[in-house]
């Protein structure tokens, strides 16, 4: 792919995704692109507004979808509280340093930074791991990326809550 036409996708995708950060933000939710650091687990809405709020924001686009991050391994970019917009993703159009949703070789989702390409796929590594994750990211196991974050209130994370809600998928950060 001429390095012209990435660049003309990426920023088009960029474009596409701004104006639904426009959209989160109009719905009252709090959006952390997943370039920055996480809020605080001190945000003040509870896990059933910011739920109502993130399924909001999927809806408004196919393939989009909200995910529960878990685990230490991405801290502080995924914090303990955190629900996670993920949008569909063509595979070749995955770039290193994008954060994504995979299944890895266990069945569990993974949410993981790519540090590097292969000929078999995509090598990931959370945050604070010390080594890369013993799969690939493959077109065949790749949910998507992560794009955004949503943060709710401690303590709002309760069984009851959840199901109430409908839980989302959780998608780990897992260490390896």
């Amino acid at each position: 792919m001429k390095a012209s036409h990435r660049l003309g996708s990426v920023k088009a995708i960029q474009r596409h995704l701004l104006s639904w950060v426009v959209a989160l933000c109009l719905t009252g939710g709090i959006l952390i692109p997943y370039t920055t650091q996480a809020a605080s687990s001190e945000a003040e809405v509870p896990f059933t507004k910011a739920l109502a709020d993130a399924r909001q924001v999927a809806n408004m686009n196919n393939g989009w979808k909200v995910y529960v991050g878990r685990g230490e391994s991405m801290l502080p970019q995924i914090g303990h509280n955190a629900l996670l917009l993920v949008a569909r993703a063509d595979f070749d159009q995955l770039t290193e340093g994008m954060l994504v949703i995979y299944r890895d070789q266990a069945g569990d989702l993974v949410s993981h930074r790519l540090i590097g390409r292969t000929s078999k796929g995509w090598i990931a590594k959370g945050i604070n791991n010390y080594r890369e994750d013993p799969g690939m990211v493959t077109r065949d196991n790749l949910q998507g990326i992560v794009f955004g974050q949503m943060s709710y209130q401690a303590g709002t994370d309760n069984l009851a809550a959840m199901a109430i809600a409908q839980r989302p998928a959780v998608a780990y950060a897992k260490s390896y």
